[in-house]
C-alpha cells in the first residue's frame, strides 16, 4: 500500500501535469503579461497606470492564493486528487472558488473593520470654531468632485499627520502639527489631495494592501506591485489635487515644508501624505520627483494665460 507521502506526490504529479491547472496559470501569467506591457509603454498616463498596476496587483493575489490554495488540496484531499476520476477538475475548479472566495472574504473583513481601527488608533476629535473653516473647503470641493459627505478629524499632536480613512465613514485627518506648520492656503492643497484619495478610493486600498502584505507574505510579486501601486496614486492623487485648486506649486511647498520636519511616525507609514523609504520597495515615491512634476504642472497651467497676454 503507497504511503501517504507517495500518494502526496502523485497529487501533485496529476495535478501539476493537468492542462487545466496549467491552462489557469497560463492565462494568469498573459494578463499579467499584457498589463505590464501595457503599464511600461504608457508612461505619462497617471490613472491608467494605476489602474494597471491595481490589476497586475490583484493578479499576483489570484496567482498566488490559486497556488497555496492548489497545494492544499493536493496534501489535504491527495487520494481524490490522484486516483478519482474528476479528482483533478474538481481540485482546479475548488481552488478556484476558494481563492475567489477568500479573496473576498479578506475584502469585506477589511472593509467593515480596517478603516474603522484606523479611526480608533488616531482618536480624532471635531474641528475647533477656530478650524471649522477646513471642514466647510473639504465639504464644498467633496460637492464638487462628486466624493459624497467626508468628515474632517483633528488628531492633537505635533506630528504632521494628513490621511484619509475610507469605508463607511470617510474622514481626512489632519493633526495640529500640520495646521502649525502650513499657511492656510498649504492646509488646502493637503487636503485637496487627500480629497482625491478618496475619490479614487485609494484609502480603502491602503489599508487592504496593508492587511493583505500580512496574510500573502509568500508572495514575490506583490512586494514589487504593493509599492508601486501605492506610488503611483501618490502622483495622481498630487496631480488631481493639485489641478483642482490650479496651484501645484503650493502643494510642493507643503510637501517640503512636511517633509523638513524628519520622518513620519511609525504608526501613519503608508497611510499619511509623506513617509520614508525609497526605492522599489517604498509606497512613496522620491520627495524631488513629486515636486518637480508639480512644479511642471505649474508652469503647464500658467502657459495659457502667459499667451493669452501675449495676445
Amino acid at each position: 500500500m503507497a504511503s501517504f507521502v507517495e500518494i502526496v506526490g502523485e497529487a501533485l504529479q496529476a495535478y501539476w501535469l493537468s492542462p487545466l491547472s496549467l491552462t489557469v496559470l497560463a492565462v494568469c501569467g498573459a494578463c499579467m503579461g499584457t498589463l505590464l506591457y501595457v503599464f511600461v509603454t504608457n508612461a505619462r498616463n497617471a490613472k491608467l497606470r494605476v489602474s494597471l498596476l491595481t490589476g497586475l496587483y490583484a493578479l499576483s493575489i489570484f496567482f498566488w492564493v490559486f497556488i497555496a490554495g492548489s497545494l492544499v488540496l493536493c496534501v489535504s484531499q491527495a487520494r481524490m486528487v490522484a486516483y478519482a476520476k474528476n479528482g483533478v477538475p474538481l481540485a482546479v475548479f475548488s481552488a478556484l472558488v476558494g481563492g475567489l472566495a477568500t479573496s473576498a472574504a479578506i475584502s469585506a473583513v477589511v472593509w467593515r473593520y480596517g478603516n474603522a481601527s484606523v479611526l480608533r488608533t488616531f482618536a480624532p476629535r471635531d474641528p475647533s470654531a477656530a478650524e471649522s473653516w477646513l471642514q466647510d473647503y473639504v465639504g464644498t470641493l467633496a460637492k464638487f468632485e462628486g466624493v459624497g459627505q467626508i468628515r474632517v478629524g483633528i488628531v492633537d499632536t505635533a506630528a504632521t499627520l494628513a490621511m484619509a480613512v475610507g469605508g463607511k465613514h470617510r474622514t481626512i485627518l489632519v493633526s495640529t502639527g500640520l495646521l502649525h506648520l502650513l499657511e492656510p492656503d498649504e492646509v488646502e492643497l493637503v487636503v485637496a489631495h487627500e480629497v482625491m484619495h478618496l475619490k479614487h478610493h485609494d484609502a480603502e486600498f491602503k489599508v487592504f494592501s496593508r492587511v493583505l502584505s500580512r496574510i500573502l507574505f509568500f508572495d514575490p510579486f506583490s512586494k514589487f506591485f504593493d509599492p508601486a501601486v501605492h506610488r503611483e496614486r501618490e502622483y495622481l492623487a498630487d496631480e488631481m489635487g493639485a489641478r483642482s485648486s490650479g496651484k501645484p506649486a503650493t502643494l510642493a511647498s507643503a510637501l517640503l515644508k512636511i517633509a523638513s520636519r524628519g520622518p513620519q511616525e511609525k504608526g501613519s507609514w503608508g497611510l499619511s501624505i509623506l513617509g520614508s523609504g525609497t526605492g522599489i520597495f517604498s509606497r512613496y515615491p522620491p520627495l524631488q520627483e513629486r515636486v518637480n512634476r508639480l512644479l511642471l504642472l505649474s508652469d503647464l497651467l500658467r502657459r495659457p494665460d502667459a499667451d493669452g497676454e501675449k495676445t
